[in-house]
């Protein structure tokens, strides 16, 4: 994965800037002043989600594992204001394993980070890590993708998911995807290609990802396993219920004590 992180660390932001807008950033960063900190965010990345957070006056540590991600945030970080850049730091790390030095008022792995997780050992892992760092009363708030079974029942592509132009320097980017369901293994492989295109001519790249899929009655089983309660589980970053037609698994939990 940490190839895969260092071909996609430059497109990443652009990317689901325009793939996905940002009711994620808002609902973690709501979530966040709810807490009212600090927080750990578990696979922070470029600081999509971490940056605003800070901007709002909380306290925040992310950790990651890709070098190439965190030098995305270091690059943004700065150039925020000095009081912005006081209330983050950031670590390189396994969020399976992972000391962040500190205990949290919220734990949060946004955007799928979970998904990551192929095994039952890596997920129980995490969730026990979790624990380590929460203050007493302190929650985990993570999100992962309802599965549509319809997708998972054949290949798909490749598509173009992405194809934006750069209004400063007029390069295009297009961002090509197949994927191909392994229900045996319960989880999908995902072939991504980034086409640019520039005056200088035309360059090519890629990686592949795999990502875990989950039902709710195993996130639930496995919440309950490490020892926590849940609190709150949705269906979209409006906080809607989780019910029939729900893309998302939102999912809040604390520990017991």
């Amino acid at each position: 994965m940490k190839d895969f992180y260092r071909i996609a660390a430059p497109f990443y932001d652009a990317d689901y800037a325009s793939l996905r807008g940002d009711a994620d950033v808002s609902f973690y960063v709501n979530l966040a002043k709810e807490s009212g900190g600090p927080v750990l965010e578990m696979g922070c990345g470029t600081g999509r989600i971490l940056l605003p957070t800070a901007r709002e006056g909380i306290r925040i540590h992310g950790i990651d594992f890709s070098p190439d991600m965190l030098a995305q945030l270091a690059s943004k970080l700065a150039d925020e204001p000095a009081e912005v850049r006081e209330r983050v730091t950031y670590s390189v790390g396994d969020i399976r394993t992972a000391d962040a030095g500190s205990k949290f008022a919220l734990v949060t792995a946004p955007f799928r980070v979970a998904q990551l997780l192929l095994t039952r050992d890596d997920q129980r892992a995490w969730l026990r890590n979790v624990r380590r760092h929460l203050t007493a009363g302190g929650a985990l708030c993570f999100d992962v993708f309802q599965p549509n079974f319809s997708y998972l029942a054949a290949p798909r592509g490749p598509e173009v998911e992405a194809d934006r132009v750069d209004p400063g320097s007029g390069r295009r980017t297009r961002r090509i995807a197949r994927i191909t369901p392994r229900n045996e293994l319960q989880v999908i492989d995902i072939e991504f290609r980034w086409i640019v295109e520039e005056e200088s001519g035309t360059t090519e790249t890629g990686g592949n990802l795999r990502l875990r899929w989950f039902t709710r009655g195993e996130l639930e089983n496995l919440l309950e396993l490490e020892g926590f309660e849940i609190t709150g589980y949705w269906g979209s970053f409006a906080r809607d219920p989780f019910g029939e037609g729900s893309t998302e698994q939102i999912v809040l939990a604390v520990a017991k004590p």
